[in-house]
């Protein structure tokens, strides 16, 4: 995936979820825990969006590293001259001609 896609992708994921948020806010029994003068409502929802955060973030870390393994390692295989396989492995059928299935 180019860096270009991968930009405008994030974008319009970061867009979806700035426009969720006024549909969080839809919440009854959130509107009037906000409405109160009292910090334990609001306390309890930024720490939400902490383990939120916390559980997207591992999840970006890991996709991303397991992301990075996968191209250094095609890069490597190129190098040594394994080409073939990523090009067999998209272009050849796995019947072999001749064959007949079903």
């Amino acid at each position: 995936m180019s860096s270009k896609l991968m930009t405008r992708w994030m974008c319009f994921v970061l867009a979806a979820l700035w426009a969720g948020v006024n549909t969080a806010s839809a919440c009854p029994m959130c509107k009037l825990a906000l409405e109160t003068d009292d910090p334990q409502p609001k306390a309890y929802m930024v720490s939400i969006l902490f383990m939120m955060g916390t559980i997207f973030t591992l999840f970006g870390v890991v996709a991303s590293f397991v992301w990075w393994v996968t191209k250094q390692e095609r890069r490597a295989l190129e190098a040594a001259g394994y080409q073939h396989l990523f090009e067999n492995g998209v272009t050849k059928s796995s019947v072999p001609a001749g064959s007949q299935v079903g």
